[in-house]
């Protein structure tokens, strides 16, 4: 008898305990920290358990702050008993604090607030991937590099910001490039050899686009074998060796040598050039890899003897001055900027290629000044002679009849237009490589008020840019809510009369062929001499072909297609300028910047100077979003490709 009511107790508890469950248990995990960039990405794994029940509903994760709001919406199909992680990229801006996850469903409705700490906007995010949780907190010493588009206002001076650290597990590393843009060093330890080839493909392209990648060797360094990551790196890993002592280190600090032995990866040089060497053995290798770099170190910081080592925030701060550039989210941003037409005050500023003739202001004052002057005192004037007062009601109308006809000849033409747009593209890639990162603005022109589906293949990130509603002054971006997959999809986008709208995307994008060469500093005394040979591989031409290098510039012939051309400049050019520094209480954290002026800051700032960067233009690839209405399309198309640059060092 005391069984059955055991028994009857305990099943009664777990009944109990069911039912007061939800059918839908909803987890939410950051995965790089709750710091993220701001104009980047919060990336976040967002895993949903059904335990009873199928559901058919939407996971959906907004972010926003003050005068921002953004939506992503992902169909989510959950099985009873099923567990499935979804990984949301937001983009945050300036003033986001919080990420809302919330799952709906028939009879389930889950909702998650994840603070965010704080929006970086000067200091920058170092990420150590691997099994280790400790150890790069020494990053949290060091000045990343100075930002032009903030000042401090006593000084007025750019400001220099502090690295913040996150760790991630390697199961957890973003599959997606837009993942890693609020990121600005990457940082491999031990257990990142278990990464994906997805997550690999998206560490090169977040390289290609700005990141600094930090693989160092040493006893443990088993990630340095991947395919990957060896077509990445300078150097040729040839086995590991014990020295006694790391001298060479204290050398590059200007202090007393790490005491201990230590365990280095030797390596042989196959590109870039080697910062530091010990024993004929290259200890720092740095390069350049599309607008970021790739540093090889022989030897484990994070391991004894550097683990204790009393200058250590020294040695990074002068490892990480050698290749200073900005997260990917930096330069998006500016490049995005700069394509929608805003000054460096964010005044937006439309340009367009659409053959549009709206009749004057001038023109509009006049008529409407001849409208109100026949309405209310001639029309009143005449018919009070001819005593047919009687008559406004009738002529009124017909004299406003008379004024929407010629208006409508005026203006009637911009009605008539079709839906048009124009899309700006900046190809962000590295000389030899098919593949490549575009940086995407869209323009459209709507003649006619509606609600409108647009559609962005193979695109990693899709906002919306300005609307003129908000006026030109507070470059205020309006809410847009997108069905995430591929391709993402904006539904119902409504729109006015006469309205420009303007929409910036990024993608991966595989090119029909390479841009591949060799390029030759020749220095004299302060005379610098650019030589070499540069092949086209593409079938169109690249015009205006530039190559930007720490020294200067040197213009060069036009790429014919399939062609190649062997050049020698007799003197560089200045770079552009670097643009200027404003008050920290700006909207923005980037301001616009051209892809001239982009490459010249990244090239400007590094120690390290063996890196060059190709500008170019071309009517090729065009990558628009799809529209339901047929469109007119007119494409720019500008090319950033990195080279190698011998002779640089000394």
């Amino acid at each position: 008898m005391l069984r059955w009511v055991f028994c009857l107790g305990i099943g009664g508890a777990l009944l109990l305990a069911l039912w007061g469950q939800p059918p839908v248990e909803m987890k939410v995990q950051p995965l790089l920290g709750t710091t993220p960039a701001a104009n980047g990405a919060f990336p976040l794994a967002v895993q949903l358990e059904s335990r009873s029940g199928n559901y058919q509903g939407v996971l959906s994760v907004t972010v926003g702050g003050f005068g921002y709001r953004r939506e992503y919406r992902y169909p989510i199909d959950l099985p009873a008993g099923s567990r499935k992680v979804v990984i949301a990229t937001p983009i945050v801006s300036t003033y986001g604090d919080t990420a809302t996850v919330r799952f709906s469903a028939r009879g389930v409705d889950l909702e998650v607030k994840q603070p965010i700490e704080r929006v970086l906007e000067i200091d920058q995010l170092a990420v150590l991937v691997g099994d280790l949780i400790g150890g790069l907190g020494i990053l949290e010493q060091v000045q990343t590099a100075e930002n032009p588009f903030q000042s401090g206002i006593r000084t007025g001076r750019s400001t220099r910001g502090k690295y913040r650290v996150a760790y991630c597990r390697p199961e957890l590393f973003p599959e997606q490039a837009i993942a890693l843009s609020g990121v600005q060093v990457i940082v491999l330890a031990p257990g990142s050899e278990r990464l994906r080839q997805e997550q690999w493909d998206a560490l090169r392209m977040w390289v290609m686009l700005g990141g600094v990648l930090i693989a160092p060797g040493g006893a443990g360094a088993v990630y340095l074998q991947n395919p990957t990551l060896q077509t990445l790196l300078p150097v040729q890993p040839q086995g590991t060796q014990t020295v006694s002592q790391l001298h060479a280190v204290g050398e590059w600090t200007g202090a007393r040598p790490p005491s201990g032995a230590a365990t280095i990866t030797r390596a042989r040089l196959l590109t870039g050039a080697t910062l530091l060497q010990q024993g004929g053995i290259p200890l720092i290798a740095v390069r350049p890899y599309g607008l970021g770099a790739v540093v090889f170190l022989a030897f484990n910081p994070l391991d004894a003897p550097m683990r204790d080592y009393n200058a250590r925030a020294r040695f990074w701060q002068r490892l990480l001055n050698q290749t200073p550039t900005f997260a990917p989210s930096f330069v998006i941003a500016s490049i995005h900027q700069n394509q929608g037409g805003y000054d460096e005050w964010g005044q937006a500023q439309i340009t367009t290629d659409i053959d549009l003739k709206p009749p004057s202001a001038a023109l509009i004052v006049v008529l409407l000044g001849i409208y109100f002057l026949l309405v209310v005192p001639i029309n009143y004037w005449t018919l009070k002679r001819l005593r047919a007062l009687d008559w406004a009601w009738v002529v009124t109308p017909l004299i406003a009849l008379v004024f929407v006809g010629v208006l409508w000849r005026l203006a009637g033409d911009l009605y008539r237009k079709s839906l048009s747009s124009k899309v700006q593209t900046v190809i962000v890639g590295q000389a030899g490589l098919p593949d490549a990162y575009a940086i995407n603005s869209a323009l459209f022109f709507f003649p006619r008020a509606g609600l409108f589906d647009l559609r962005f293949d193979q695109s990693d990130m899709v906002e919306a840019g300005m609307n003129p509603e908000f006026g030109a002054g507070v470059a205020q971006v309006p809410a847009v809510r997108t069905i995430e997959g591929d391709p993402k999809r904006v539904e119902g986008y409504r729109v006015s009369n006469l309205s420009f709208q303007w929409f910036r995307y990024t993608r991966q994008v595989q090119l029909r062929g390479v841009v591949e060469g060799t390029l030759t500093l020749n220095r004299r005394g302060e005379r610098a001499q650019l030589s070499g040979v540069l092949r086209n591989r593409l079938p169109y031409e690249l015009q205006n072909v530039q190559i930007l290098t720490p020294f200067g510039k040197a213009q060069v012939d036009n790429l014919p297609a399939h062609g190649s051309i062997k050049f020698t400049s007799k003197q560089l050019e200045p770079l552009p300028l670097a643009p200027r520094a404003v008050f920290h209480w700006r909207w923005n954290s980037s301001s616009p910047m051209s892809p001239d002026a982009l490459a010249s800051l990244l090239l400007e700032k590094r120690e390290f100077k063996s890196s060059a960067i190709l500008r170019a233009e071309a009517t090729e690839p065009v990558l628009p979003p799809e529209v339901d209405d047929a469109t007119e399309q007119a494409a720019q198309v500008v090319y950033l490709i990195g080279f190698p640059l011998e002779g640089a060092t000394p």
